[in-house]
């Protein structure tokens, strides 16, 4: 396998009018489906952002995190981003700089290691950006 790909993306913290967005590449040589998300996690600054703040966008679409279990036939591809949009209004202004941390766990439903159980790998990232509109 080649090298990783780092889970943020550079300069990717997006000040938006009910929010905030971070845009996340897959950790991974080959395309998944949403399903396979088994752990999204994100904090700003060292504050952790509630789960049901978070929405996961793929592919034009927006998921609570609840929802990405049952996306089996939705695929997360290796040369597209998804992104995390947190509904928080003015918890971040443009020009501010935050230091972003984001974990998501994947799991493999190809690679087996036992009845019913697949590989899961977590992927941690922190980066600090200057948020932008």
């Amino acid at each position: 396998m080649g090298s990783s790909v780092q889970l943020i993306e550079d300069n990717s913290l997006m000040v938006l009018h009910d929010g905030f967005m971070v845009g996340v590449r897959l950790n991974w040589y080959r395309s998944l489906p949403v399903s396979s998300v088994e752990t999204v996690n994100l904090s700003v600054d060292g504050e952790k952002i509630p789960p049901d703040q978070i929405t996961f966008e793929i592919n034009d679409h927006h998921y609570r995190l609840e929802e990405l279990e049952d996306l089996v036939e939705e695929f997360w591809f290796v040369q597209d981003s998804a992104r995390l949009y947190v509904h928080q209004p003015g918890r971040i202004a443009d020009g501010e700089s935050h230091t972003v941390h984001a974990e998501i766990a994947l799991r493999y439903p190809y690679i087996a290691i036992g009845p019913g159980k697949f590989l899961t790998k977590a992927t941690h990232c922190t980066l600090t950006m200057t948020a932008h509109s």
